[in-house]
């Protein structure tokens, strides 16, 4: 499909458990996922989101960002090079970032026209791309090798990149402290960072030089973890056997429990912190909606997805900027594909009084 064709492959169905309505935003016989679960997806309007597709059902082939209106409309791919990376959405949503062959580049989300914003250095790749909420920075991480080529010589890169194409900073962490770059907080809090040493790993606010301004924990570890909201506390997934959902905020070493009961496998929270939405493991217990202030929660939906171990075959569930739509990927159909689930008003209240257990249907 060429760059800017528009088009849909909206299929909408309902969760037979649960009664909630799903739309698969897409259905073509390639992969499509979500961004990393701790990124940017949506515009501030909740009305449209990205995600990357595969190009051809090949296991080396290339990834192309797409965007789509969030009721399955007007799906369009917006690049079509090869080697793109590092996607961030800017808080406007009228861009997207990513990195190619060295360099930053914006794409506009209107005429898809692209933009060289900065160069990277040579023989740069990247990993996650992620913007601070002002709109100032884009901020990415990769891997430069050596003269030699030897993974030991592999030195972990941050870089911090201006929009305006003013400033490139690389940071570097030293073998003797090595970290790296998890997320941007949604509040402007600074960089959540993880280092790792014999110790374990420690989960660190960095500002946006890279310098640390607070620890959160050194003796605890989170399977999965993302800001809670646009505080700057962290909330995740406890690791197994615990079964429960945590935060934790700046200096507090041990953190405190939300929720417990099924596991809690991946987690997001919504911009207000209020609600998480958690995929569930071990054994699947459909995607858990968790309010906050009480710790109650209940099943939005099943992503009948294998759960295996291809990251596209992990849910990831997101929340919408407006917290009525969970984004989520989910394999079910055999090739991973990008799907949507409406948060109503009636499951939030039922969760919030109480009166909805985990599996329990929503329908009378």
């Amino acid at each position: 499909m060429a760059k800017g064709y528009r088009t849909n492959e909206r299929i909408e169905w309902t969760d037979a458990r649960t009664g909630a309505r799903i739309i698969q935003l897409t259905s073509y016989p390639t992969p499509a996922m979500c961004l990393f679960y701790a990124s940017v997806n949506f515009t501030p309007d909740s009305a449209t989101l990205i995600l990357t597709c595969q190009r051809s059902a090949c296991r080396t082939a290339p990834w192309d960002l797409w965007s789509v209106n969030a009721d399955g409309s007007d799906l369009r791919q917006m690049t079509d090079s090869d080697g793109c990376g590092g996607f961030a959405l800017a808080p406007d949503g009228k861009a997207a970032y990513f990195h190619r062959d060295g360099a930053v580049w914006r794409v506009d989300m209107g005429d898809l026209s692209e933009e060289r914003v900065a160069v990277l250095g040579e023989g740069a790749s990247g990993g996650h791309g992620f913007m601070s909420p002002d709109g100032r920075y884009y901020f990415t991480a990769s891997q430069t090798p050596g003269n030699s080529g030897l993974i030991r010589e592999r030195l972990p890169r941050v870089y911090r990149v201006r929009t305006d194409g003013s400033e490139v900073v690389t940071r570097t962490p030293s073998a003797d402290d090595p970290w790296t770059l998890h997320s941007a907080s949604p509040g402007g809090h600074g960089l959540l960072a993880i280092a790792t040493s014999k110790r374990g790993k420690e989960y660190r606010l960095l500002d946006y030089d890279c310098q640390v301004v607070g620890v959160y924990t050194r003796s605890h570890d989170f399977a999965h973890s993302t800001f809670l909201g646009r505080t700057p506390e962290v909330q995740g997934c406890a690791l197994p056997p615990d079964r429960a959902l945590e935060r934790i905020g700046i200096g507090e070493e041990t953190p405190r429990v939300i929720a417990s009961g099924p596991y809690f496998w991946h987690s997001g929270s919504s911009l207000d912190g209020d609600w998480i939405i958690a995929d569930t493991n071990w054994p699947d217990d459909g995607l858990q909606l968790v309010h906050v202030p009480t710790g109650r929660f209940g099943a939005l939906c099943h992503s009948r997805s294998s759960e295996g171990h291809p990251q596209w075959s992990h849910p990831h569930p997101q929340f919408s900027p407006d917290g009525r739509c969970v984004l989520f990927n989910s394999d079910a159909t055999g090739i991973p594909q990008a799907y949507l689930a409406r948060v109503s008003d009636e499951i939030r209240e039922r969760i919030m009084s109480g009166s909805l257990s985990v599996t329990q249907r929503l329908r009378p």
